[in-house]
C-alpha cells in the first residue's frame, strides 16, 4: 500500500528533531568564530548540552525514517524528483555525520560531555590532537553543508506547497 501521508509520530519526530538541528546549528555557527573566552565557552557548552540530550531523539528519527522509506512521491520532473530523494538521504546523511562527529570531537579533546552540569559522561579515549583537528573539520564542514541542504529543503517544500495548493502542509501537517 502507497503512503502518501506521514503518520502522527513521524511528524511530531520531524519537527521535533528540525528544532533540535537548526537550533544547533544556530549556536554552532555563532559561537564558532568567536574568540576564546567566558562567552564562546558558554554557547559551546550550550551546544554541547542540547546536543548530548537531543542525540538518542535525533538518532531515533534517522532510523526511523530509514525503517519506513520515503512517501511516494508528489509529480515532479523525474530530474526534480532524484534531487529531492537525494537531498533528504544527504539530510539524514549529515544529522549522522554531525550527531557522531559533535561527542567525537569534544572526547577527542580528552573532555567529558557535560550536559548543564547535570551530569556528564566521560571520555572513552585518551586525548587525540590530530583526530581532534580532523573531527572538527568535518563537523564544522558538515554543518555549513547542512545549512545549504535545509534551504534547499525549505525552498522545495515551499514549491510544492505553491505548485500543489496545500497538499504537501497535509502529507506533514495531518
Amino acid at each position: 500500500m502507497e503512503r502518501t501521508s506521514y503518520s502522527k509520530l513521524s511528524r511530531w519526530n520531524h519537527w521535533l528533531t528540525a528544532v533540535i538541528v537548526l537550533t544547533m546549528l544556530a549556536i554552532g555557527l555563532y559561537f564558532h568564530e568567536m574568540p576564546r573566552g567566558e562567552e564562546k565557552l558558554f554557547w559551546k557548552n550550550l551546544h554541547i548540552s542540547i546536543g548530548t540530550l537531543g542525540f538518542l531523539l535525533v538518532m531515533f528519527r534517522v532510523l526511523w525514517r530509514m525503517r519506513r522509506g520515503m512517501l511516494s512521491p508528489l509529480e515532479q520532473h523525474g530530474l526534480l524528483q532524484r534531487l529531492s530523494q537525494l537531498s533528504h538521504w544527504l539530510l539524514l546523511l549529515g544529522i549522522v555525520v554531525m550527531f557522531i562527529t559533535g561527542p567525537l570531537t569534544v572526547w577527542s579533546a580528552g573532555n567529558g560531555l557535560n550536559v548543564f552540569g547535570w551530569f556528564s559522561i566521560p571520555s572513552p579515549m585518551e586525548r587525540m590532537h590530530d583526530l581532534h583537528e580532523w573531527l572538527e573539520d568535518v563537523h564544522a564542514i558538515t554543518g555549513k553543508t547542512m545549512m545549504y541542504l535545509i534551504g534547499l529543503h525549505v525552498v522545495g517544500a515551499i514549491w510544492h506547497m505553491i505548485k500543489h495548493r496545500g497538499h504537501l502542509a497535509g502529507r506533514m501537517w495531518g
